[in-house]
């Protein structure tokens, strides 16, 4: 059953596999990262597999956990952890395993999951629409000086 209010808050330790990205290493799909030199918090995803920057962590979620909810979930928490660990432009690399994870259920993941994607398509069909517009304002606007 699908309910957005029942989750549990764990560590990132307890829930998934991480370490140093290593250079020419193939990280599988699905992979989350965190960029821990030179750092605003910022993450990413593998959609496909492929290698990570040695400035990041790579990180696997467990089996029955969505790595794409994973990344959602990571997201949603990175200003409470960059907040409590962040020591200036870097984050410690022993510090990763304390990163707050909010679990729900796998098929409230799902859920989470399916809207993100929804709302993901949505914002960059707008974004295409905008830049068309603005495209369109430009040569317009040329036009009215030929």
């Amino acid at each position: 059953m699908i309910n957005l209010a029942e989750w549990e808050k764990v560590k990132l330790e307890d829930v998934a596999e991480w370490e140093r990205a290593k250079v020419g290493k193939i990280y599988p799909a699905g992979t989350s990262t965190l960029q821990i030199s030179a750092t605003r918090g910022q993450i990413g995803f593998l959609p496909t597999g492929g290698e990570v920057e040695t400035k990041n962590v790579a990180i696997i979620p467990c089996a029955g956990i969505d790595p794409k909810y994973f990344n959602i979930t990571m997201q949603a928490t990175i200003d409470e952890f960059m907040a409590k660990y962040a020591t200036g432009l870097n984050i410690k690399e022993n510090e990763v395993g304390n990163f707050p994870i909010y679990l729900h259920n796998t098929e409230t993941q799902k859920a989470i999951v399916l809207v993100w994607d929804i709302y993901t398509k949505e914002a960059e069909t707008a974004e295409q629409e905008l830049n068309n517009l603005k495209e369109l304002k430009s040569r317009l606007t040329n036009d009215m000086f030929v």
